[in-house]
């Protein structure tokens, strides 16, 4: 459930303040900058949309935006670097995860109470940014994950469960050199698109909010007992060769919006096209994405807070999360461009309307690392019961937390 966001009356007041100010205002006038942190773009023409927002707000707020862009691989070492030494950029993007460890260490910004209308971003997305109930940051893409599926082998991609045990069934059946499934493995990739499934059947990770692991409980069970039960009709034999699902090899597989030109582009033959995640009980799926989130340490809050809340407004968020590579948080802008996605992208969008976010715990990637990945591994290989996989994957959580539930 989302809940109203909390704030000072300070920054109540900064923001209807910024509001009043038109270009023309002296106010507006002064030579205000903002440093912004972004990760490299992807294309020269991600640059171009890049640059041609960031044109738009320096000329409506009269203000100078420095935009300063980091190779991803570089950005978390960069940018706990600028921390530790206290030289942070005004605002950044922030990676998901990082959102929770930030937040309680002081390090980023509460959201000020009046910066944004929750109802206007998708849920899951917003979640990501929410930590002990208070907001830290706001989604500007998102991405996740959906079924992948061969025409030719499948003609109508499975909703329930039941039906994809039944279809990958077929596939091998009718021809044992062909896997039903490329069934995810036990890794952090894996472990990362396997909450969309345990949704599915209605459960959830952790309780944060009193400490409690779930992700042992029935729900989590029946959703590894899923892909174990997948695995005689998709023999790793088949799916562990190059490229399975690509080469026709597999009748599906889990996988991003990342995978649809990819297959376009190199395996231009394969008839083949998305649909959500097959589920139990409910539609569920998964969550990624960057967040934009405001440095504790930073000069120009009220300038930041103006600009975030720019970059995830209804007319520029769809140009932004393309341009990211991502999918957009804003609901309305989300809603009026789904077209420009195309018709392989609109199981994505689908699945965002019902994606979770992940857990609010600053050791969450190590987690879901270390401890459910190798957890989901031991069952599909057979060393153990998926009930036994989770119970000493939540005990080894509990461990780590310190957490008795």
């Amino acid at each position: 459930m989302i809940r109203r966001v909390t704030g000072t009356a300070a920054g109540v007041a900064m923001l209807i303040g910024l509001a009043a100010c038109g270009s023309g205002s002296e106010q507006a006038s002064d030579t205000k900058a903002l440093t912004y942190w972004m990760f490299q773009d992807r294309t020269p023409q991600a640059g171009e949309v890049v640059e041609k927002i960031r044109g738009d707000f320096e000329k409506a707020n009269g203000v100078t935006v420095k935009i300063v862009k980091i190779p991803k691989d570089d950005y978390n070492t960069k940018l706990g670097s600028a921390i530790a030494s206290g030289t942070v950029p005004d605002a950044g993007i922030l990676d998901q995860p990082l959102v929770a460890r930030y937040a309680l260490d002081g390090t980023i910004k509460e959201v000020p109470a009046g910066t944004v209308d929750e109802k206007s971003l998708y849920a899951g997305a917003l979640n990501t940014n929410r930590v002990d109930d208070k907001l830290y940051g706001l989604p500007v893409d998102q991405t996740a994950v959906a079924l992948f599926y061969n025409k030719k082998l499948v003609p109508t991609p499975p909703k329930t469960w039941d039906e994809l045990k039944q279809i990958t069934a077929k596939i091998h059946a009718d021809d044992p050199k062909t896997a039903g499934m490329v069934v995810p493995k036990g890794d952090g990739y894996g472990a990362w698109m396997w909450p969309g499934v345990l949704g599915g059947a209605g459960g959830s990770l952790v309780d944060e909010k009193n400490k409690k692991i779930l992700f042992d409980q029935q729900p989590g069970v029946e959703a590894l007992q899923l892909w174990a039960d997948l695995l005689p009709s998709s023999p790793r034999s088949i799916t562990d060769s190059d490229k399975a699902f690509e080469n026709g090899l597999a009748g599906m597989m889990i996988s991003g919006p990342w995978d649809v030109a990819n297959i376009k582009d190199q395996f231009p033959d394969l008839q083949f096209s998305t649909a959500p995640l097959p589920y139990k009980t409910q539609p569920s799926g998964n969550i990624g994405g960057e967040n934009s989130v405001v440095f504790a340490k930073g000069k120009n809050a009220d300038i930041a807070w103006k600009w975030i809340q720019y970059l995830t407004n209804a007319d520029n968020n769809t140009k932004l999360a393309q341009a990211l590579g991502g999918f957009p948080t804003n609901i309305a802008a989300a809603e009026r461009d789904a077209a420009s996605f195309g018709p392989d992208q609109a199981a994505f969008l689908e699945q965002l309307k019902v994606a979770q976010a992940r857990p609010a715990l600053p050791q969450w990637i190590q987690i879901n690392d270390e401890i459910i990945a190798p957890a989901i591994e031991a069952a599909l290989s057979g060393k153990v019961t998926s009930q036994q996989a989770l119970s000493d994957a939540a005990d080894k959580t509990r461990a780590l937390l310190g957490w008795t539930g």
